[in-house]
């Protein structure tokens, strides 16, 4: 948790974040980010908790890349901004992750800035935990196969967090890249049979839960076939965040019950693009505010449409600055100093 009662601001950089990491265990860590976004969810009050669709700029050059800003406010406390930079082109092209973010937390009673936090690692193992905790309502509790369609960075932490909701023991990986599918299980932080194969139908036939998380281009999508799935399986859909970007064909969709994080945002540049309001289940907060009223679809076909939902950037920034904060990780400095008389804005010169 943020302090927002000093004059100072936190600061953790990237490897002060994987510093933090490291020190509570990569398990432990994940576990606190899946409790921490279910009990948001669980606890949420939209009259004292908002967040905004977010928004930016998006471009084709000189690489196809967009900046976006995702805010939420916990009213009368704080404010959460994470500023994201998403360029496909990086790892091959920059030996960069795809995805650089930074979060900052800001006080709501002076607008002070509070905290600055990279959030590359922060977004992924988020992203990761609000897969599981949907997962852990809808999949089914003796799903042992996990298959992947995509193995990048984002995979791991899906695979992560699966593996802590659910008695994982066999994952079946694709990648249109056979050296990223090759290499796939040397980056796990779990111990788990992998099977890399050659085609995104054979990795979902005998899978108990899907997960989808590629840099399909725009308008190249579905990469995931209509048919092959075994009944009741639960997707978790990752990788749509651009219009016209989708990993799922809409056939599929229509067949199943549809969770989207953050419903505009969805429409715009989710799976849901292809769907109607009319056509979706409820959002996150809702399937784990009523969970005991959908466990019954565990034996049909069921999606997450996971965009990103802002509040996680927010939880995910306070939980590993509370552990920062008791391991005397990162720096406090006065980032923004205040003159004596606050109608003198020379006299700090």
């Amino acid at each position: 948790m943020a302090d927002l009662g000093s004059n100072t601001t936190a600061v953790l950089t990237a490897a002060d974040v994987a510093a933090v990491v490291r020190s509570v265990g990569v398990d432990q860590f994940m576990d606190h980010m899946i409790e921490g976004v279910r009990e948001a969810a669980k606890g949420l009050d939209p009259e004292s908790t908002m967040t905004i669709e977010r928004g930016g700029f998006q471009y084709e050059k000189p690489s196809l890349g967009l900046v976006e800003w995702m805010p939420s406010m916990e009213l009368g406390r704080a404010v959460g901004i994470k500023t994201v930079g998403y360029h496909p082109s990086n790892p091959i092209q920059r030996g960069m992750p795809s995805v650089m973010a930074t979060t900052s937390i800001h006080d709501t009673a002076n607008g002070r800035l509070v905290a600055l936090v990279d959030a590359t690692l922060l977004t992924a193992i988020r992203t990761g935990a609000a897969s599981a905790v949907v997962t852990d309502v809808l999949a089914n509790e003796d799903s042992r196969t996990l298959g992947l369609v995509g193995c990048g960075a984002q995979a791991v932490t899906q695979a992560h967090a699966m593996s802590r909701v659910r008695p994982i023991d066999r994952i079946v990986a694709f990648d249109a890249d056979p050296n990223v599918a090759a290499s796939f299980a040397s980056r796990l932080p779990v111990s788990v049979r992998v099977d890399v194969v050659d085609s995104a139908a054979d990795a979902i036939v005998d899978a108990d839960i899907v997960c989808v998380a590629t840099t399909v281009d725009i308008g190249a999508g579905p990469v995931l076939p209509m048919f092959g799935l075994k009944a009741g399986v639960h997707i978790n859909a990752v990788g749509a965040d651009f219009p016209g970007k989708t990993e799922l064909p809409v056939e599929l969709l229509r067949n199943a019950l549809v969770i989207p994080d953050e419903v505009a945002q969805c429409l715009k540049e989710g799976e849901c693009q292809q769907l109607t309001e009319d056509d979706l289940g409820p959002t996150l907060p809702e399937l784990v505010q009523n969970a005991d009223s959908f466990t019954a679809w565990r034996e049909q076909l069921t999606v997450f449409d996971s965009t990103g939902w802002a509040l996680e950037d927010l939880i995910a920034a306070e939980i590993v600055l509370g552990h920062a904060t008791r391991l005397h990780i990162g720096i406090h400095t006065e980032l923004q100093h205040s003159p004596l008389d606050p109608y003198a804005p020379y006299e700090t010169i």
